[in-house]
């Protein structure tokens, strides 16, 4: 099962300025704002002149931009399902839209998926689509956040806390560092009954930590965890 909410976007003020000029013989002379028969023309100008870096997005557009790319983002649940078949979980992401409707950057602000493939393939959906192009301002923001129900007919992994993995991430700690900083990183790990990482998957509110991101994923899953015991455990920490 697949459920959004749709958790807002940033809307610009606008501002407006007087300016006048000094004639060549010193005398200062008020220069008139020029006036338009076309108010469309007008309205488009000043707009111009005032264009903010973010602008706001319509809300009922882009729902159901989102709506329609929910088969996209199953297929790539399915996918997932061949290599973890107890997937789920809610990822939470953020779209950043261009003036011409084109999403510029895509990324997972939050995951609970465990499995990065999984994520890319829905980031690179959200990516490719076309959304509603932003208003007043030069970039849009799109933030929503999608959840997915693992099948029901397949039994849930067990469910460890921070706390049950924290002495091994201690030990794992040059590694992650390696990767480099920034963050924080939420990464959540699928681990085998003989303590293997089945899969990992990373979330982040960096624009530039993606390189770190992917890092961090094979990082997590070169470490060798506790045994959960005689079935898989899920289990989410922040790096």
């Amino acid at each position: 099962m697949l459920s959004r909410r749709f958790l807002g976007s940033l809307v610009p003020s606008l501002a407006f300025a007087a300016f006048t000029l000094m004639a060549c013989g010193g005398e200062q002379k008020e220069v008139k704002k020029p006036t338009y028969e076309d108010d469309d023309e007008r309205d488009h100008l000043d707009g111009m002149q005032v264009m903010q870096e973010y602008g706001g997005m319509n809300e009922e557009k882009v729902n159901k931009t989102i709506e329609s790319l929910y088969p996209s983002l199953e297929s790539c649940l399915m996918k997932g399902y061949e290599r973890v078949e107890f997937l789920g979980g809610e990822m939470a992401f953020l779209v950043k839209v261009n003036m011409s409707g084109v999403a510029e950057h895509a990324q997972a602000e939050r995951s609970t998926l465990g499995d990065f493939q999984t994520e890319q393939c829905m980031l690179g959906k959200l990516k490719d689509s076309r959304w509603p192009k932003p208003v007043g301002g030069r970039i849009g923001l799109v933030r929503s956040s999608i959840a997915f129900d693992p099948p029901a007919e397949v039994r849930s992994p067990v469910e460890w806390t921070e706390n049950d993995v924290a002495s091994t991430l201690a030990k794992a700690e040059g590694d992650l560092k390696a990767c480099g900083n920034g963050g924080p990183y939420l990464v959540t790990a699928y681990i085998r009954t003989n303590g293997k990482v089945l899969s990992a998957g990373v979330a982040h509110a960096d624009d530039g930590g993606d390189d770190v991101a992917a890092c961090l994923v094979g990082a997590v899953q070169n470490i060798k965890f506790p045994s959960p015991g005689s079935w898989p455990a899920k289990v989410t920490f922040s790096l």
